[in-house]
């Protein structure tokens, strides 16, 4: 450890932060009670390292199945975990036992033991004592569909997914009984649209989310009113099908895109943002190329009052994005997700970033998880990995350590209140 890097880490491990993204329950009573810590820590990301080892499907279904007896579930995944665990999702499982538990590493001779203290944690404040006082986190900005999630946690995002991607005449009911508008024609729903947005905005939400990505190509054309408005009269040759029937339809492309152009429209006058899942899908399995920031490069140009936020770096296309970041004013990096995806990609994109790009558009963390342990993991890891690359960049004569403290206070907390507009709200 050379002495920059020490004295930048040491200012960065007692910084409070922002956290940019999770997935989290919106209040603490939400959390799931009928769990153990295998059945948890292989919730959220580390299975698809796992199962891309090797371990398949049944397997895993037999593993995360707390009714059967802990060791037992655990040789069966054991060859697996230890193939994986010096991946980004396996070490911050190990750094979130070090610093929540006081145990080394999550393994065979310390799991029971493990078992017993997360059980026991569970049963007290885990957001108070994991976010707060372990994390030092002033607010989450959250993804979990509850925007009266509690506030001395989170700030919640509105999905955009509901008005735009439409797959059933179900979910058109339900947005409509949520709206307290009765839907009749495309006119009605451009009406909805446009009022849940509004009533959104004056309850003091400032960012918005697509995770398209994982859907479709997120490039968006600009089409026409009669276009969207034909696909969107299928919904009502849906209507006679009876109560039971899931009423199961695809609204095309062309509706789509003209909502997300319209949606756009609605944020760009009021100058938020929108948080844009970019690169790597999370699971086994999905066409990577729909998601590269490239694509989004037509939304750019158009609502220039809109902060476009891209997500995780947009690996493996973390260039490309430094390139678009640069190139574009209303165009920010997050790097949510990134440092447990690849801590040494995530080192070296910063690296180039700070190298291209000025360092307000950059956010340093969010630890993007539907459990609450292993986010301890994920920001200490960021914390970390943003003090090696200052401190190289100290090193190299780039500026000095005060200097580089001050940049990464920007990272992790000066610029994503800025970029979310969260003055005031947390």
């Amino acid at each position: 450890m050379n002495d920059a890097y020490k004295a930048i880490f040491d200012y960065v491990r007692s910084l409070e932060i922002i956290d940019t993204h999770e997935h989290l329950p919106g209040r603490e009573e939400d959390i799931e009670q009928d769990t153990d810590i295998l059945k948890e820590y292989l919730t959220h990301y580390f299975s698809t390292d796992l199962k891309s080892s090797g371990l398949s499907s049944d397997d895993f279904d037999v593993v995360t199945d707390n009714s059967r007896p802990l060791m037992e579930r655990w040789k069966i995944v054991e060859p697996y975990w230890e193939n994986c665990r010096y991946t980004g999702y396996g070490r911050a499982i190990d750094y979130t036992v070090q610093g929540l538990y006081g145990v080394e590493r999550f393994d065979g001779t310390t799991i029971e033991k493990l078992n017993e203290l997360f059980l026991e944690a569970r049963k007290n404040h885990p957001y108070e004592w994991v976010l707060k006082e372990k994390s030092n986190i002033r607010t989450c900005i959250a993804d979990n569909g509850d925007l009266e999630s509690d506030r001395r946690y989170f700030t919640p995002v509105f999905k955009l997914e509901p008005y735009i991607f439409i797959q059933s005449v179900i979910q058109v009911e339900e947005v409509s009984r949520q709206a307290g508008m009765e839907v009749t024609s495309f006119d009605d729903w451009l009406e909805l649209t446009q009022s849940m947005l509004e009533r959104a905005i004056k309850r003091g939400i400032t960012v918005f989310k697509s995770t398209l990505a994982y859907e479709r190509s997120i490039f968006y054309e600009k089409v026409t009113y009669a276009q969207a408005e034909e696909a969107f009269n299928k919904i009502f040759d849906n209507l006679h099908r009876p109560d039971w029937s899931h009423k199961e339809l695809a609204l095309g492309k062309a509706f789509q895109d003209y909502m997300m152009h319209y949606i756009l429209g609605i944020i760009n006058k009021y100058g938020l943002t929108v948080q844009f899942h970019t690169g790597i899908q999370e699971g086994n399995g999905n066409v990577l190329t729909n998601s590269k920031p490239t694509h989004l490069s037509n939304l750019f140009l158009t609502y220039k009052n809109v902060k476009f936020d891209l997500f995780h770096i947009s690996y493996p296309y973390h260039y490309e994005a430094i390139t678009l970041c640069k190139m574009f004013p209303n165009v920010y990096l997050d790097m949510c997700w990134a440092h447990i995806i690849s801590p040494n990609s995530s080192m070296a994109f910063l690296s180039e970033f700070i190298d291209a790009v000025g360092v307000n558009k950059i956010s340093a963390f969010g630890g993007d998880y539907i459990m609450v342990d292993t986010v301890y993991g994920h920001q200490l890891m960021a914390r970390q990995n943003v003090s090696r690359v200052l401190a190289e960049k100290v090193d190299d004569g780039i500026f000095n350590v005060d200097q580089a403290c001050k940049i990464a206070k920007k990272m992790f907390f000066d610029n994503p209140m800025e970029i979310f507009i969260l003055k005031g709200k947390c």
